[in-house]
């Protein structure tokens, strides 16, 4: 029979949150030893939304028509899932979706669909959960309380958490899935996007205060910058300077924290695929939406720009393969191929128009095709990595950014207007118009029959 295929996504979870020895997650990192696990894995975006759309159709965001927070996902365009439902697996998804608000055909046969960060969002888009906290008379309000910078101290039993709430809902839905079809389960967490709300928690006990050390990049690194990375503060308070050591400290606790509960759940989900017989032919993929500034040039949560702290994501496959021995790749890779992968491992052809770079090709033997550069965007920014140079285009602007990762991979020194990176600057320029005139419809369109290749 076919994989199952297990595709559990977090929200603004960082890279280096992932095989780090500070961070306990002893289930996802006994996942990775058993995984092909991608130590250079990319986000398309470094927002929900649009990088959402692009990983569920497998194109970058303005290909498929949603490039910033405020866009949809077009009816016009077809989910990977679709295509699985199309071919025979059952669909389902339990958590956060985020492009719910898209008329689209998300192509689930079933969805326990929780689209947000806390109680506090939409009602109407949090489903079982808000029914969860009313079943067992918790009010959403009184959940947690702001204390520090975007979170604070929860207040009621860790059960009511949401991440544990999808956590739960995972197993339970695993025991529910057909024995009689592949299928295909979306276990898609909240965390650990802010609010950072698990401070006073037993997860948050787990770490020390004084082992939340502030980055080395801070915040005056900024005036290097375009200056909007400067100009937060009409949007949300989200630079240290404008808070004290403790709070931040607390903050980044209870983002670890966060990410132990959704570790503590990972784990009771493999173990019930485990006693339900179904984990060797299940291929297991992790991944992350974008990720967290979380200190970084002193500041937390994110913004619109193409940051390696935003832009790295954690990744890894667990193939359906028996006592797999796992692999760790250098490759440098994009998360919307997490659609050709799921294609690709249940026999199904890719179509032209999705990205084919998929990530079965490392399990499996055959020749690798690796990306020939990264390219990224956050709407009218665009960026290509092309040999450890990274260079990132303000449309309408005379300004850019321009980093050596080989010499900087923090991302300090900008050398946009640097002579002796001209013609590199060039070559990622050239690169990024190219993968502009991708994003416009019938740009592949032949003139005329008969007319040369140009």
């Amino acid at each position: 029979m076919k994989p199952n295929i297990l595709f559990i996504m977090t929200d603004q979870q960082r890279f280096d949150t992932i095989d780090n020895d500070l961070i306990i997650t002893p289930n996802l990192n006994k996942l990775i030893k058993e995984s092909v696990f991608f130590e250079n894995a990319y986000c398309s975006n470094p927002s929900c939304i649009p990088s959402r759309a692009a990983i569920m159709t497998g194109k970058m965001p303005s290909e498929c028509g949603c490039p910033t927070f405020k866009t949809r996902l077009p009816q016009t365009e077809k989910t990977f899932v679709k295509m699985l439902a199309e071919n025979g697996y059952f669909t389902e998804l339990v958590g956060k979706l985020h492009f719910a608000e898209s008329k689209i055909d998300t192509g689930f046969d079933k969805e326990i669909l929780v689209d947000g960060h806390s109680p506090g969002y939409n009602p109407s888009l949090m489903g079982e959960y808000i029914k969860y906290l009313a079943q067992n008379k918790v009010s959403p309000n009184q959940l947690y309380k702001k204390t520090s910078m975007s979170g604070g101290e929860w207040l009621a039993d860790t059960k009511f958490h949401i991440d544990y709430f999808l956590g739960e809902k995972g197993k339970q839905e695993i025991l529910k899935l057909p024995k009689d079809k592949p299928w295909f389960l979306n276990l898609s967490f909240s965390g650990p996007h802010h609010p950072y709300d698990l401070d006073g928690t037993k997860y948050a006990d787990m770490y020390k205060l004084e082992d939340m050390v502030i980055p080395k990049t801070k915040y005056e690194d900024l005036e290097q910058k375009p200056k909007h990375f400067r100009e937060m503060d009409s949007y949300a308070n989200i630079y240290l300077k404008d808070y004290t050591l403790e709070e931040y400290q607390r903050s980044k606790r209870s983002y670890y924290a966060n990410l132990t509960l959704i570790d503590e759940k990972i784990g009771e989900v493999v173990a019930t695929l485990k006693s339900e017989g179904l984990y060797d032919n299940t291929m297991i993929i992790f991944t992350s939406d974008h990720g967290d500034f979380m200190g970084d040039f002193g500041m937390v949560e994110k913004l619109q720009c193409l940051t390696n702290s935003l832009m790295r994501v954690p990744l890894f496959v667990k193939p359906p393969i028996k006592d797999y021995c796992g692999q760790k790749v250098e490759d440098e890779v994009l998360n919307i191929d997490v659609a050709a992968t799921c294609l690709d491992a249940a026999g199904i052809p890719i179509p032209k128009d999705m990205s084919d770079f998929g990530y079965t090709q490392y399990y499996t033997g055959e020749e690798i095709k690796q990306r020939p550069y990264i390219f990224m965007e956050a709407g009218n920014i665009k960026g290509i990595i092309n040999n450890n140079i990274k260079t990132v285009s303000y449309v309408d602007r005379d300004y850019g950014e321009l980093y050596d990762l080989s010499e900087d991979p923090l991302e300090i020194n900008n050398l946009w207007n640097a002579e002796p990176y001209a013609a590199a600057k060039m070559q990622g320029l050239m690169l990024i118009i190219n993968e502009m005139y991708k994003a416009i419809p019938y740009h592949d369109v032949i003139w005329n029959v008969g007319t040369p290749l140009i």
